[in-house]
C-alpha cells in the first residue's frame, strides 16, 4: 500500500470517530442478546429468560478469566457494566461479579507466579482493580516493593526487570567538593550538609536486556544506539543513547524512579563520606571506565561490572556512562533540598559520574554536569533506584502495577481467542467502538475500526462511516487541521499497511483528497495565511508527488530568506533564514582564523526564526517583570530609560536561556549563527573581505562610529538577509557547548551538547563581536568558549524558533 493511501484512510477514520455508529440489535449469541436482556430487567424484575442471558454473560467473563485471555476480560466487563449499572440492584450485581472474577484472575496469576511473573502480575493487576481487598495486591506489594524491613547492604532482584537493587541506610553526608580536593569545580564548592533517607539502588547501570523488557512491554521507546541495543552480544551491556524522559518512563514501567542527585552522591560515596572516587582518594584510571583508560579497551563503554565494586557492592558509580538523576541543574548546590529530594528548578537534568570519554577527574563523586531532558548520546545512561521502607497504599500501587504490567493486544484483537459466537464479536466490536467515539476516545476507536474492516471490506457499519466521513474530511481540510491525521498516521500505519481492500477505496478517493486540499490550500493562500496554505498544498503533494500544479503552488508559497514576522510573546521582529548548507567555521584564505575555527565542516541547516536584533533592555525587563528572567548584576544600562533600545549587556547563558524559554523560543545552535551571519556569504565578514568601519560596532574604529561603546539595536546595516548586529555590538550566547575544534561536530545544525576528552570547565559558545573587540574579533566564524553563568559586559544574544 503506498503511503499516501494510508493517509487518506487515516484522515478519513479520525473524523469518522465522531459519528456514532448504529449497532444491529438482533444477533444469536450472549452478548448481542445482553441489552435487550438488561432492558426488560428494568421493566420486569426477576424476568428468567433475561436472567439466564446475565448469567450466560457472567459465566463467559469468568471463563475468560480462568482461560487468561485478560483484554477479552477487560473488553466484556464493560460492556457488561455498561448494561447492569441501570438496574436496581445493578450495583449489587456488579460488585458480586467483581469479586468472583477477582478470586478467578487471582488462581490464573497463581498459577504463573513462577513460570512468568509478568503474566501473573498483569493478571493480579487486573484482579486489584475488581477488588481492592482481594489477595491479588499483597501479591503485587511482593512482585513491585521490595523488602519493608530491610538490612543495609541486602540485594533486592525486581522481578519485573530483574535488576539488582542494594539497600544503602540513611546517611548524613556533606555534598559537593570532597575534602582537600583541589580539582573541584565551580558547580561543586559550594557544599551542603543532606541528611539522605534510606533507599534502594541498582547495583549496575540499566543494561541493554532490562531494557528491552520495557519496550517489549510498550511501555519504552528503543533508544537512539539500535546497533548496540540489537547487537545479541551486548545484551548485558548499559543501554545508552537513551534520554531523561526514556529514563523516566523506564523507571516508572519498573515501579522505581530515577535517584536524586544528592541519593546518587551517597551511593557514590559509599561507607566513606570524605572520598574523591568511589574507591578512594586515588586518581587510578584502572578502577573505572574513562578517557584514557578507554582508549586502550575500544572507545566505547563496558560490561556492567567489568571494574572492582565499591561501598555497598556497586558498581560504574565512577566512569563508564554519565548517569541521569532526577533534578534539574543549578550551577551551585544551594538548592538542594536537606532531605535529599531533588531540585526542582533550573535548566535540563543532572548527569553524575563521568563517562567514558571524559577523564578520570569527572569521575569524581562531586562532579557534575547537565543535559536537556530529550537529549542522547553514546556516553549517557542510567540507574534507578526506590525508597526504603515507604508506606504505598492501594491506589498508588495499583497505579504502579497498571503502568507496568499494561495489558498488551493489538487494536481489533480484544476478542482473539475468546470464546465468542462470530456474529457476537462482531457486535462487540461494533459497540466497542460506538462506546470509544461518545467517550471521546477517538484514538482508540480508530483502530478498532481498521481492524473490522480488515476482516470484513464490506461491513456495512465500516462502510456507511466511510461515506459520511468523505463528506466531513474536505471541511476538516478547510480549515487546515492536519496534525492530527499526521499523528494517526505514525501511530496507525502498521494497522493498515498490505489490506489490498482497503487500497482499492483509499486510492479511489486520493484524487478527491487532492481536490480538497488544493481548493483550501488556494482559499487560505488569499487569505494570507501563507504557512497553513503551504502545509494543505505540501500534505497533497505526499499524496500525489508528480502534481505540478500543486509543485508549482507551493514554490510560490515557500518563504523567502529575511522574509519578516513578528513574535507575539516579546514583540520582536524575527527573520527567515532558510533551508541550505554552507562551510562552518572559517572563511576561505582567512589567516587570522584560530584552530578552534577548523576544521571547516559541511553543514546542513533546516530553516529556521532569527530575531532581526539582540534583545533589548526593554525587552529583557518584561521577562524580570513576568517573574521568569532574573535581574541583571549591572543595571547601569539597563536601569537608563534612554538606554532601554540598546542590547541587554551583562547577561549569562542561564539568564539568556530563561528569557528563550519565556518568550516561546531557543537559542540559535552556532550552525544556525553562523548561517544567518554569512547570508550566504563565504567570506571573512558579511560584506567581503576586509572590514568596513561603517558594517559594524567594533573598537578601534570610533572614526566610522559615532557610539564609542555600545549602540541601539539596529543602528548599523543589516547584512543580506536582514539581520542586524550580527557583527559587533554584543558578542551573542548561543546553545551549543564550546569545543576546541568542529572535529566530529553535528552536520545537521543541530547544538553540539557532547564533551569528548579531559577534564575542562564546561563552557557555552559565544559568538560574534562586540563593541569592545577590534575589527580581527568581528570575523563571522570568530568564536570563543565562556562559563554559562559568566556576566561579560559586551555579552548579549537573540533567540531563534523553528516556527
Amino acid at each position: 500500500m503506498k503511503s499516501s493511501s494510508l493517509r487518506t484512510w487515516l484522515g478519513l477514520l479520525i473524523v469518522a470517530a465522531s459519528m456514532v455508529i448504529a449497532v444491529p440489535a438482533v444477533h444469536a449469541g450472549t452478548w448481542s442478546r445482553l441489552p435487550d436482556a438488561a432492558a426488560r430487567l428494568q421493566v420486569d424484575p426477576g424476568n428468567s429468560r433475561a436472567e439466564r442471558v446475565l448469567e450466560e454473560a457472567e459465566t463467559a467473563i469468568l471463563g475468560e478469566a480462568a482461560a487468561g485471555r485478560l483484554a477479552a476480560v477487560s473488553a466484556l466487563m464493560e460492556v457488561y457494566a455498561s448494561l447492569v449499572i441501570p438496574l436496581e440492584d445493578g450495583d449489587q450485581r456488579l460488585r458480586t461479579l467483581e469479586r468472583r472474577l477477582a478470586n478467578a484472575l487471582l488462581a490464573y496469576g497463581d498459577s504463573y507466579r513462577t513460570v512468568d511473573v509478568t503474566r501473573a502480575a498483569a493478571a493480579w493487576t487486573l484482579a486489584g482493580g475488581y477488588d481492592p481487598e482481594n489477595p491479588a495486591m499483597d501479591r503485587l506489594r511482593e512482585v513491585l516493593l521490595p523488602p519493608v524491613d530491610p538490612k543495609d547492604g541486602q540485594v533486592w532482584i525486581a522481578p519485573v526487570d530483574g535488576a539488582e537493587l542494594v539497600y544503602l541506610p540513611p546517611m548524613l553526608i556533606r555534598m559537593g567538593c570532597s575534602q582537600n580536593d583541589r580539582r573541584c569545580r565551580d558547580n561543586e564548592i559550594y557544599f551542603r550538609w543532606i541528611e539522605v533517607p534510606g533507599f534502594w539502588i541498582d547495583r549496575t547501570e540499566t543494561t541493554n536486556r532490562r531494557y528491552r523488557r520495557c519496550v517489549e512491554a510498550g511501555a519504552c521507546s528503543p533508544p537512539a544506539d539500535t546497533s548496540r541495543f540489537n547487537d545479541p552480544s551486548r545484551t548485558d551491556e548499559p543501554v545508552i543513547g537513551v534520554s531523561w524522559r526514556q529514563a523516566r518512563k523506564f523507571a516508572r514501567w519498573a515501579g522505581r524512579r530515577l535517584p536524586t542527585e544528592a541519593g546518587w552522591e551517597r551511593a557514590a560515596r559509599g561507607k566513606e563520606t570524605t572520598w574523591k572516587f568511589p574507591w578512594g582518594n586515588s586518581r587510578q584510571s584502572d578502577l573505572a571506565n574513562v578517557w584514557v583508560e578507554t582508549r586502550r579497551q575500544g572507545n566505547g563503554p563496558v560490561q556492567t561490572g567489568s571494574y572492582p565494586p565499591t561501598g555497598w557492592g556497586l558498581v560504574d558509580l565512577a566512569g563508564n556512562l554519565w548517569e541521569w538523576c532526577e533534578d534539574r541543574y543549578q550551577p551551585g548546590l544551594k538548592k538542594v533540598p536537606a532531605d535529599g529530594s531533588p531540585v526542582e528548578s533550573g535548566w535540563g537534568r543532572v548527569v553524575r559520574g563521568g563517562s567514558w570519554r571524559r577523564s578520570i577527574d569527572l569521575a569524581r563523586v562531586s562532579a557534575r554536569s547537565w543535559f536537556e531532558d530529550n537529549y542522547s548520546a553514546d556516553d549517557v545512561g542510567f540507574r534507578t533506584a526506590v525508597d526504603g521502607g515507604k508506606v504505598v497504599g492501594r491506589a498508588e500501587l495499583l497505579s504502579t502495577a497498571r503502568r507496568a504490567f499494561r495489558l498488551q493486544v493489538q487494536p481489533g484483537q480484544e476478542f482473539s481467542g475468546a470464546a465468542v459466537t462470530a456474529e457476537d464479536r462482531r457486535y462487540l466490536e461494533r459497540r466497542t467502538i460506538t462506546w470509544l467515539v461518545l467517550e471521546g476516545r477517538e484514538r482508540d476507536g480508530v483502530p478498532q475500526a481498521i481492524a473490522l474492516l480488515r476482516r470484513d471490506g464490506d461491513d456495512p457499519v465500516a462502510l456507511s462511516l466511510l461515506d459520511r466521513v468523505e463528506a466531513e474530511l474536505a471541511d476538516d481540510v478547510r480549515i487546515g487541521e492536519l496534525s492530527a491525521l499526521e499523528k494517526l498516521h505514525r501511530a496507525y500505519l502498521p494497522a493498515v499497511n498490505d489490506d489490498r481492500r482497503l487500497v482499492r477505496r483509499l486510492e479511489a478517493f486520493d484524487e478527491l483528497m487532492v481536490d480538497a486540499l488544493s481548493s483550501a490550500g488556494k482559499e487560505l493562500s488569499r487569505s494570507g495565511d501563507r504557512r497553513s496554505a503551504a502545509a494543505l498544498f505540501a500534505f497533497a503533494l505526499e499524496i500525489e508527488p508528480g502534481d505540478r500544479e500543486l509543485q508549482r503552488a507551493l514554490a510560490v508559497l515557500e518563504l523567502g530568506p529575511g522574509e519578516v514576522r513578528r513574535w507575539a510573546k516579546d514583540g520582536k521582529e524575527m527573520v527567515w533564514i532558510p533551508t541550505g548548507s554552507f562551510a562552518l567555521g572559517a572563511s576561505p584564505g582567512d589567516r587570522s582564523a584560530g584552530l578552534d575555527e577548523l576544521p571547516n565542516i559541511e553543514v546542513r541547516v533546516e530553516g529556521f526564526w532569527i530575531d532581526r536584533s539582540e534583545v533589548t533592555n526593554a525587552e529583557y525587563r518584561q521577562c524580570v517583570e513576568a517573574g521568569t528572567c532574573s535581574a541583571l548584576l549591572r543595571t547601569d544600562a539597563y536601569d537608563d530609560p534612554n538606554r532601554s533600545a540598546y542590547p541587554v549587556l551583562g547577561v549569562s547563558w542561564y539568564q539568556a536561556r530563561s528569557y528563550a524559554d519565556w518568550a516561546g523560543k531557543r537559542l540559535p545552535t552556532e550552525a544556525e549563527w553562523e548561517r544567518a551571519s554569512r547570508a550566504g556569504t563565504t567570506t571573512r565578514f558579511p560584506w567581503g573581505a576586509k572590514w568596513d568601519p561603517a558594517g559594524g560596532n567594533a573598537m578601534g574604529t570610533e572614526e566610522g562610529d559615532r557610539w564609542g561603546a555600545a549602540s541601539p539595536a539596529g543602528s548599523f546595516p543589516p547584512n543580506a538577509w536582514g539581520v542586524y548586529d550580527l557583527t559587533g555590538n554584543a558578542a551573542e550566547w548561543v546553545q551549543d557547548v564550546y569545543h576546541g575544534t568542529f572535529v566530529g561536530a553535528p552536520r545537521d545544525g543541530s547544538a553540539w551538547e557532547q564533551e569528548t576528552g579531559p577534564i575542562g570547565e564546561r563552557q557555552r559558545v559565544v559568538r560574534g563581536g562586540s563593541f569592545l573587540g577590534p575589527p580581527s574579533r568581528q570575523r563571522v566564524s570568530n568564536r570563543t568558549g565562556r562559563k554559562p553563568d559568566a556576566n561579560h559586559r559586551g555579552t548579549g544574544f537573540r533567540c531563534a524558533s523553528d516556527r
